[in-house]
């Protein structure tokens, strides 16, 4: 062992007399009167103890005596001795065992702030005592090691751009403004022959212009036959009433306001089009005029539209927020999530279903177990009715009463519009599902037809003046193509864009350090506190989930309804679909929403507003749409919960473009990585893993924040790399102690965001280490640690001195036999056993 002081007598000398200084301070007694404590130094080099007394009683240093301290600091002397010259990393210290503590370790570190001033008093006693042998001591660099006999030829590193999902710290270019086309009267027959007509006339042109093949696309729903609900609906919206729609939205877009020219060109995938050529027939968006999108997904849009009425409710706003949709869509459990928590929290949603007899090739009386759909909505207790979607002034004026009553009760509706659509589900079809007698039928009752007789019945305008309209619209339509096809394509470059929102800077500059010093906070609380300290800082976040008002299932948002009340710590149905869904239209519509999602295994059933909205959104709105979003979930296993509710899920959602994925080892990383996440623009799904919410570590006392996409070095180390997340890290910190006793030196990479995954961090490690092991909890099949070593061997292969190794569990369900669950767990010394074998090599 090396022992830097001569010996004993000269240790217990210098300690002696420095603590003398200390305790003649005035500057540290102060503070250290504020606090008593006993703390024994056990020297294991010496076999010597220095126990310190401090607190209101006075101040004493003794030499082995029999005492029962709050602490015991068990170390060498040359530990000291760096401690004192400030020379050692307290955090990696203790990580590495170089200081055992036990005992109050939170009441110890309370001391360090007080004995700041003592480090400038240290060399000053070995001056004084003459001691300058030990001033000059420095830290001997390690031993140069033999050349490894397992060598790679050395091929240039290939470039790094292509393993970055995105663009961290680029802020976008602004989109260019179009003035919203805002209406200043009150809309009359005429407005809506008008927008009917166009409505017509822009279609007409899709179908003839896929026959030609000059669109982009071989799926364009059409809504021929069906003007009349989305005229009826939408002239009687405000531009700041929101509406959701489907694939067959065109109508409902071009009566809600949207720039025809723009949306001619998205729908030939330009440049110039409201989606930048992003989105296409349909996902058409534009924000400007209060259309939060059409949506490829059947039945999504009931959750957003449920989102944005609670975004809605929750500022006080006067606005409606309205979802059309088809007949087929209401067989899908997003239907009926939505329609029950929009009852239970009484959201202002106008629900317009187009029954137009067909779920894409299906008869409605064949895809419904009641085909009224509007009784199937009664159900639910929200009042709704059924028109006959073909006569437009019913429609139009049924629904300005309906939207005239919502406005002043804030209750929801709904309206089952009896329609037809002239042409397939979609163009091209062969419609083999119906007959040509039952569609010339439907079509004799021409909505747009009726509209006209009417208008020139009751003296509003001529037949004249309504074929100088009809030219009017044609002209219009003209210039709307002639401005697509003239628009510029999109450039090669414009492919990354609009992948992520811009953020602050912040959110993903910096570093992670190896370990935090203050006081210890439990994992729970530390994710209980940023959830409190971000809803304090910004009122427009809030937190529903499952008994979130009672703590959860796992106690970590006990309380927080008390500080913020019931409008902001929502407790929701078991509803998972509806939870993320309506979380994503309360987002979209500006407010920064928390979910929890009772166990990770339950993401399951709400794949799709994660991965095709929350994920896609903003990508398919050309950067219309901001998903500021966070997702917490408990993961991993043992607690004896088996299979469906014990899994690691996190590598499901690892590489998903859009999405942030964030998986935090302990209290400190849990803490700012949350506050980052909860203040991104971008959606964050967040794992914690359950058996770490007991857990303790020492968090800064000032508020502090993380940076997304960064990983941090966990232990420092020479022979190998030890990459993993969440409870992985503390296996392998306990697996480097073991390695630390057989004479090796690991190093550990807590990957902390998995996606993006920070491969700069892990080159580096492997540079200096030559091996990489990866360590997870869940099967190594798709696993994390297959894409850090995939990552490590594209840019790094040159780097390795042996092949990487991975460790995970066995490739089956977590079984509940607590022998067994135990049995998948990483274990420490099977990882030691790994890294010494392959280290030796």
């Amino acid at each position: 062992m090396n022992c830097i002081f001569k010996d004993k007598a000269e240790l217990q000398a210098v300690l002696s007399t420095l603590w003398a200084r200390i305790f003649d301070t005035p500057a540290i007694t102060k503070s250290l009167s504020e606090t008593d404590i006993i703390v024994q130094f056990r020297f294991i080099d010496f076999h010597t103890s220095m126990t310190i007394q401090a607190g209101q009683d006075g101040y004493r240093a003794s030499w082995d005596i029999e005492v029962s301290p709050d602490v015991v600091m068990i170390l060498t002397s040359e530990t000291s001795h760096r401690f004192w010259m400030e020379e050692l990393n307290i955090p990696l210290a203790l990580a590495s065992r170089k200081i055992v503590a036990k005992g109050s370790i939170q009441k110890a570190l309370k001391l360090l702030p007080a004995l700041k001033p003592a480090f400038a008093l240290y060399p000053e006693v070995l001056k004084q005592m003459d001691k300058h042998h030990l001033l000059s001591t420095r830290r001997q660099p390690p031993k140069k090691r033999k050349r490894s006999l397992f060598t790679f030829r050395k091929p240039t590193p290939p470039p790094m751009e292509h393993l970055q999902p995105f663009p961290l710290n680029v802020h976008e270019d602004p989109r260019p403004m179009v003035p919203a086309q805002v209406r200043t009267a009150e809309a009359t027959l005429l407005d809506l022959y008008t927008t009917m007509c166009t409505i017509r006339a822009f279609e007409t042109h899709l179908a003839e212009a896929f026959q030609r093949g000059t669109l982009p696309t071989e799926a364009i729903h059409l809504s021929i036959g069906q003007e009349a609900v989305a005229a009826g609906v939408c002239l009687n919206l405000r531009p700041t009433d929101i509406i959701n729609t489907t694939h067959r939205g065109h109508g409902h877009i071009i009566a809600k306001g949207a720039n025809l020219n723009r949306m001619m060109a998205e729908l030939y995938g330009k440049a110039g089009g409201l989606c930048e050529g992003k989105g296409g027939s349909m996902h058409v968006t534009d924000k400007s005029v209060g259309i939060m999108g059409a949506n490829g997904i059947v039945g999504a849009g009931y959750l957003l539209a449920m989102g944005a009425a609670h975004a809605m409710k929750y500022r006080g706003e006067n606005n409606i927020s309205v979802v059309f949709a088809g007949d087929g869509s209401v067989n899908q459990g997003m239907f009926h999530e939505a329609l029950n928590m929009i009852q239970v929290f009484d959201l202002p949603v106008l629900i317009v279903i187009e029954n137009n007899l067909y779920g894409e090739f299906t008869h409605v009386d064949r895809h419904s177990a009641d085909p009224e759909i509007h009784r199937r909505i009664a159900a639910y207790h929200i009042e709704s009715i059924c028109l006959d979607g073909n006569n437009p002034g019913t429609v139009f004026s049924t629904i300005a009463d309906i939207v005239g009553q919502m406005r002043i009760d804030g209750r929801p509706r709904a309206v089952e519009m009896k329609t037809y659509r002239w042409h397939g589900h979609m163009e091209g079809e062969p419609e083999l599902y119906r007959t040509s007698e039952e569609k010339l039928a439907h079509i004799q009752n021409d909505p747009i037809k009726h509209l006209r007789t009417t208008i020139i019945q009751n003296g509003m305008a001529s037949e004249g003046d309504l074929n100088s309209l009809v030219q009017e619209i044609t002209r219009h339509m003209e210039e709307a193509v002639q401005f697509a096809q003239k628009s510029p394509d999109p450039v090669p470059g414009d492919l990354l864009s609009r992948v992520y929102a811009p953020e602050e800077a912040s959110i993903y500059k910096g570093t992670i350090p190896q370990e935090s010093l203050g006081p210890h906070c439990s994992y729970a609380q530390a994710v209980h506190d940023a959830i409190a300290e971000e809803m304090t800082r910004d009122e427009t976040v809030f937190l529903w989930g499952e008994d979130v008002s009672l703590g959860g299932y796992f106690n970590v948002t006990d309380d927080l309804k008390q500080t913020f009340g019931g409008d902001r710590i929502i407790d929701t149905p078991i509803s998972e679909n509806g939870i993320v869904g309506g979380a994503v239209g309360s987002a979209m519509a500006g407010l920064r929403p928390i979910c929890e999602i009772l166990f990770a295994d339950f993401l399951t059933c709400c794949m799709d507003p994660i991965i095709n909205q929350a994920a896609k959104l903003r990508y398919m709105t050309g950067g219309q749409a901001t998903i500021p979003l966070t997702i917490r979930t408990p993961v991993g296993s043992g607690i004896g919960m088996a299979a469906q509710h014990s899994q690691s899920m996190e590598h499901l959602f690892s590489g998903i473009p859009g999405l942030i994925v964030v998986a935090p080892s302990d209290a400190y990383t849990a803490k700012g990585l949350l506050k980052s996440a909860i203040r991104s623009n971008n959606p964050v799904l967040f794992f914690e893993h359950k058996l770490l919410y007991a857990e303790a570590t020492p968090l800064p006392e000032e508020e502090y924040t993380l940076p997304l996409g960064k990983a941090r070095i966990a232990r420092e180390g020479q022979d190998a790399t030890l990459a993993s997340h969440l409870l992985g890290v503390s296996i392998c910190r306990d697996a480097a102690r073991i390695l630390s006793s057989r004479g090796f030196d690991v190093e550990i990479i807590d990957l902390c965001t998995l996606y993006p995954m920070d491969t700069e961090t892990l080159l580096a490690s492997v540079k200096k280490t030559g091996r990489l092991i990866t360590v997870e909890e869940g099967p190594i099949t798709g696993g994390i640690g297959a894409e850090v070593i995939s990552r490590v061997c594209t840019a790094g292969f040159h780097l390795l001195k042996a092949p990487p190794v991975r460790i995970g569990a066995p490739e089956c369900p977590v079984p509940y036999a607590k022998n067994l669950e135990n049995s998948m767990m990483p274990d420490p010394v099977h990882i030691a056993d790994i890294a010494e074998k392959l280290i030796s090599g």
